[in-house]
């Protein structure tokens, strides 16, 4: 193999090793950040007395809808903690990790879009507030466009090891 893509797959292997890394802390520390979202409020509507169940059912609604972009997001770095894996291994054509990468990058759209959409609206009708809202960021549409690339590179990751898988298969 020529010197230099064999250094690059080094590089590469030792930044998914270091990725993989990062990304399973980012996982312990979304995880820690959905329970005390969660764990808090949940904690004070059983030990409250004063609301009804109604109300207890709506503010659980709420809590739920707003932990559900973290969710999705955990379920994205899950999905990409596992191609790093894959990567960290040298399994750089892999389809199995081709999949990983597109599905995290539709896990992340989905967050992304539960953060700017379902979030904001369901939060209101929960609340009997009625309406439409909508949370336009900066950030979140520049997350929103990097979800998308993710996605793409996956879905193009996979199709180039169709092709490798197929061009091997001739030989």
């Amino acid at each position: 193999m020529n010197s230099n893509i064999e250094q690059n797959l080094n590089k590469a292997q030792d930044l998914a090793k270091t990725a993989h890394i990062f990304a399973t802390i980012a996982l312990v520390f979304i995880g820690i950040a959905i329970l005390s979202d969660t764990a808090a409020p949940f904690f004070r509507l059983i030990s409250n007395e004063a609301l009804s169940w109604s109300e207890r059912i709506n503010e659980t609604g709420i809590i739920l809808v707003n932990i559900l972009p973290a969710t999705l997001l955990c379920a994205s770095i899950n999905q990409l903690n596992k191609a790093l894996q894959d990567y960290s291994n040298g399994e750089f054509f892999s389809q199995k990790a081709s999949k990983q990468v597109a599905l995290a990058g539709d896990y992340a759209v989905e967050a992304m879009v539960a953060a700017m959409l379902i979030v904001p609206n369901l939060s209101l009708w929960i609340a009997h507030e009625g309406g439409f809202d909508i949370r336009i960021e900066n950030e979140f549409i520049g997350m929103l466009a990097f979800a998308i690339f993710i996605a793409a590179v996956g879905r193009v990751l996979a199709a180039a090891g169709d092709l490798k898988q197929e061009n091997e298969s001739f030989i």
